[in-house]
């Protein structure tokens, strides 16, 4: 069993405890404790009041393994001789340093990255001068998280990434995180920031999705939605980001995907859908790596395709995937080549999946759900066929019954697809009788 590590968590005034909860879920089998500069209750920015279980000075940092800074604001700690010389200590007796956000912020303030690759807050135009100064002289990344010696940063946005790279630290492997802890990452504004590179805006339109994915002062978009507000909040996004939209992806031609594909001007060769994908192709975006590949089965033709950000395995799905609704076995679908293509991306054990409508969730959550419907519902009609039953039968098989997560449903589309769903197995069952 490893050795169990000591990890101090550091409070101030208005830090951001949600930056950091995933990862302290993860080490949860480590000795945590809170240390503060005083003796008091800190203010989060989610408005709770928390005590600290000891005083900085109170811990030898000799014996930390870990100490993390959450997110914050920095200014208070850019220049704190304090906080520097402690955190001087725990990296010389082999400790490791991570903040995230603010926290990254802290220790470039601190010139603790001086020379050395991180990442954070660098294009924040309201860094103060001390700040901005520190920042130039390090080398700056957008990547999610970035650990260099003793040194791990992140970008607030990614802090499920944090947590997944901190608990790698000890050795957790995929199948060691909890599962339940991260079925999910909500979205706050209309936009679910995924990590620091995918970033998904999504519609009143029965959860629609759009997804930007960005890199090195780059943007690719896949799919444009359906209303015209939905394509402004983007346009709003790349405009105040300052990205270079490089190219569209297209994931199905059906309106709520493609209906603002107008309003996005693009060169022809730039815009990539199911008929010019064909089997496969690569794009690049600043440093990261998108596969554009088929993904069969939702409807025909000319069919679907999916995005696999390479370098974050991280699955942009379009309607092969649902997390709102059930997976749709009808209205020009192929229920045999969906089924296919499920398996084939449950079996990626893809990290996180922006499906074409609902809620990000990890790929383990999602494809679990669509194939154990599947399997619930084939059961239920075919028992319905091989008893000779009828129309009032199929109505008794409810959504409620066959989908694991009925919470996560929208109502109304979701019982009328499942409804629509029951018909077309029903009548292809009963023409193999």
């Amino acid at each position: 069993m490893p050795t169990k590590k000591k990890i101090a968590v550091f409070y101030y005034d208005f830090f951001a405890e949600f930056e950091v909860a995933l990862a302290l879920t993860f080490l949860a089998n480590h000795e945590i404790i809170a240390v503060a500069l005083e003796q008091r209750a800190y203010g989060t920015l989610a408005g709770e009041r928390l005590l600290a279980d000891h005083l900085l000075a109170d811990v030898d940092p000799a014996t930390l393994d870990l100490f993390i800074i959450p997110g914050g604001d920095p200014r208070p700690f850019l220049d704190h001789d304090v906080l520097r010389e402690y955190i001087t200590k725990v990296a010389a007796h082999s400790g490791i340093i991570a903040g995230i956000c603010g926290g990254a912020d802290i220790l470039v303030g601190l010139n603790f990255l001086e020379g050395k690759r991180c990442t954070g807050n660098a294009d924040d135009p309201d860094n103060p001068p001390l700040l901005k100064a520190a920042y130039e002289k390090t080398f700056w990344s957008d990547e999610p998280v970035v650990r260099d010696g003793a040194f791990i940063t992140a970008q607030g946005p990614s802090f499920v990434d944090f947590a997944y790279f901190l608990g790698g630290l000890y050795g957790m492997t995929r199948e060691d995180f909890p599962a339940a802890a991260v079925a999910w990452i909500d979205g706050k504004d209309g936009w679910t920031h995924v990590s620091g590179s995918v970033h998904v805006s999504q519609s009143t339109f029965e959860e629609c999705n759009m997804t930007l994915v960005v890199s090195a002062g780059e943007a690719v978009l896949v799919d444009t939605g359906y209303r015209q507000p939905e394509a402004r909040r983007v346009l709003d996004y790349l405009e105040e980001n300052h990205l270079k939209l490089t190219n569209i992806i297209i994931t199905h031609h059906h309106e709520d995907h493609d209906a603002n594909l107008g309003l996005f001007p693009m060169n022809h060769e730039t815009v990539h859908d199911p008929a010019t994908v064909g089997s496969g192709i690569d794009l690049k975006v600043g440093n990261l790596t998108l596969k554009l590949f088929p993904t069969p089965g939702h409807h025909y033709p000319p069919g679907d395709i999916s995005v696999a950000v390479v370098n974050e395995n991280i699955l942009i799905a379009g309607d092969i995937l649902y997390s709102c609704l059930p997976p749709q076995l009808c209205y020009r679908a192929d229920a045999d080549v969906l089924i296919a293509t499920l398996k084939r991306i449950a079996a990626a054990h893809y990290r996180w999946i922006v499906p074409g409508h609902g809620r990000v969730m990890s790929g383990e959550a999602m494809t679990t759900m669509a194939l154990a419907y599947i399997d619930k519902l084939y059961a239920r009609v075919s028992a319905v066929v091989d008893a000779g039953g009828g129309e009032d039968d199929l109505y008794a098989i409810k959504l409620y019954d066959c989908i694991a997560h009925p919470d996560w449903m929208v109502e109304e589309p979701a019982i009328d697809l499942h409804r629509q769903n029951k018909a077309e197995l029903f009548a292809r069952m009963q023409k193999k009788v």
